[in-house]
């Protein structure tokens, strides 16, 4: 089995890049502009995989390059040698988490120039961890070269400029000038992310900085339960902001919060930074954008996927602001003076008034639980992916010469052994997808940890996401909705069993009531809320995957 390169780029830096290099038994070796990457061999199963940690991609932002746009790497500076043989610190943010890019290639195809897919992370825009997730498996199984990427967040990211976008933008030029010294193929990029990374690449997806490119930064695109919508994502106030910051740490003005040290910016920073409608990056929202026809040409394919459970993230925000409520959902005790309330309430908090709840409660005849997980799913993702999905399909029809070729959707319903869903949920929750995609199951498996239909259902994943990078289209070559499902059977059943393919768009049944065509400009408070919720499901999962992972050796390519 010939070697597999993986490629890390954390915070401002390639945390994680390997290359294989035959004059090189044990260190393998990767040559850029004016820099000699120096990495390290670790094995993933019975896979050689070559890692590159802590390779830059920009200049620090520190001192005055703080709050600023990343400023381009100076190569001429520094070190020629660069020991990639360990993560770096991670940029600022609350509990630490930090910036990463991650790369995976297959030797296998080592003369060839390989698909790329570069992960952005994101946990609401005050967190993100790229080091996450290895994109080992994803990589070793799908033949792609896996990028997880670290950008700025929270008051650093966002106070000023959007300097968190302007990171994820600097990577991307990065890994299209540097990809073919891994065997990448900068020419065939696939951006991926979830969440507030998916919010991103929608972002992105609009903004004249990549439409108006003179090199195609990426070609492809997966968003995962998450697209850039109005409050919900976008602050309004930022100068506000900005201003209150300078109060606090008594400055004059935003040159002095350089001076303050970091730790104490980021502890009287509070939470709720959002990337800002300004006039280069992000001229509109990306819903608007895309119905005036705003959007690359040089894209030629998209998936838009979610989970069966993204209700899941209520359960959380209730645990954090109304424990009393919180017991109720899990024992299954809300009465209907419960269920009506907090309708109510996050229909005004959403949509501003509450005039379609009477509608909503005629949708579906569930228990009160269930329709409120369910209301929760389309209030803060579901909606806004199928509002994404139906306006590509709109500009396709009305614009054969729109660039897109292909645009599909996929659902999870599926609940694998290591989710921390409560045991009422029988179905993937929020995140579940991205575990499966980045092959947690065969972690599990190296700890004698075995799910056969876990792996399975990953590896299925797995051949989505990256036969989707490689062709444009998923493993089969028909324009569908996939849907992921739990297997209603007594023994493990064969992959086909395990997924149900519904072959047009026109026919796929959609969870959306008319109603839920949310639009609201009052959700400021509820993402600032999510981004807590998010962050504790993230440390939630980092603790079950540590915890799994505990008995491994350092060769571990996740710390």
């Amino acid at each position: 089995m010939k070697p597999i390169i993986y490629l890390l780029i954390v915070g401002l830096l390639i945390d994680h890049l390997v290359y294989a290099n035959d004059r090189f038994d044990f260190n393998p070796i990767a040559h850029t502009k004016s820099r000699i990457i120096i990495g390290q061999k670790v094995q993933i199963n019975d896979d050689p995989v070559y890692q590159f940690l802590g390779v830059p991609y920009a200049e620090p932002p520190l001192g005055s390059n703080r709050f600023e746009r990343p400023k381009s790497l100076n190569e001429s500076s520094g070190s020629r040698f660069v020991w990639a043989q360990k993560f770096k610190p991670t940029c600022m943010q609350m509990k630490h988490l930090a910036k990463a890019i991650n790369p995976l290639l297959d030797v296998d195809q080592i003369h060839e120039k390989i698909p790329v897919m570069v992960w952005l992370p994101g946990e609401g825009f005050d967190f993100a961890d790229a080091r996450q997730f290895s994109g080992a498996y994803l990589a070793s199984i799908g033949k792609v070269i896996v990028v997880t990427v670290q950008y700025r967040v929270g008051v650093f990211g966002f106070l000023k400029d959007n300097a968190g976008l302007w990171d994820q933008l600097e990577a991307l030029r990065w890994i299209n000038e540097n990809i073919e010294q891994f065997n990448g193929d900068p020419n065939d990029v696939t951006l991926f992310g979830r969440f507030t990374g998916s919010m991103s690449i929608s972002i992105l997806l609009s903004s004249p900085e990549i439409i108006q490119s003179p090199k195609p930064l990426f070609n492809r695109a997966i968003l995962m339960s998450g697209i850039a919508v109005g409050q919900w994502v976008f602050n309004m106030k930022n100068t506000l902001k900005a201003n209150k910051m300078i109060d606090v740490h008594d400055c004059g003005d935003l040159e002095c919060l350089k001076s303050i040290p970091a730790e104490t910016i980021l502890e009287k920073s509070g939470y709720g930074w959002k990337p800002t409608i300004e006039s280069d990056l992000i001229i509109d929202e990306p819903l608007n954008a895309l119905q005036r026809g705003q959007f690359p040409k040089f894209i030629d394919s998209i998936m838009l996927g979610s989970n069966q459970f993204e209700g899941s993230l209520c359960l959380l925000k209730h645990l954090a602001t109304d424990e009393k409520f919180y017991l109720k959902l899990i024992q299954n005790n809300i009465s209907s003076e419960d269920f009506d309330r907090i309708i109510r309430e996050d229909l005004q908090m959403f949509y501003g008034d509450d005039q379609q709840f009477s509608r909503y409660r005629w949708t579906y005849q569930q228990n009160d639980r269930d329709t409120y997980l369910h209301f929760c799913s389309e209030l803060l993702i579901e909606s806004h992916m199928k509002n994404y999905y139906d306006s590509i399909l709109n500009r396709i029809q009305q614009n054969p010469q729109f660039g897109l070729k292909n645009i599909y959707r996929y659902k999870v319903d599926y609940k694998p052994k290591f989710s921390i869903a409560p045991g009422f949920i029988n179905s993937s929750i929020h995140g579940d997808d991205v575990l499966l995609a980045f092959g947690l199951a065969f972690k599990q498996q190296q700890m004698a940890i075995e799910n056969q239909i876990d792996q399975q259902i990953s590896n299925k994943m797995i051949q989505l996401f990256s036969r989707f990078a490689i062709d444009g289209q998923p493993p089969s070559d028909s324009n569908h909705f996939i849907e992921i499902k739990s297997p209603n059977l007594p023994s493990a059943p064969s992959s086909s069993e395990a997924i149900t393919r519904v072959f047009h768009p026109s026919i796929i049944e959609t969870i959306l009531a008319e109603n839920c065509r949310w639009t609201s400009n009052n959700v400021s408070v509820m993402l600032i809320i999510l981004s807590i919720i998010l962050f504790v499901l993230f440390m939630i999962s980092l603790v079950t995957i540590i915890r799994l992972l505990s008995g491994q050796s350092s060769s571990s390519s996740l710390s």
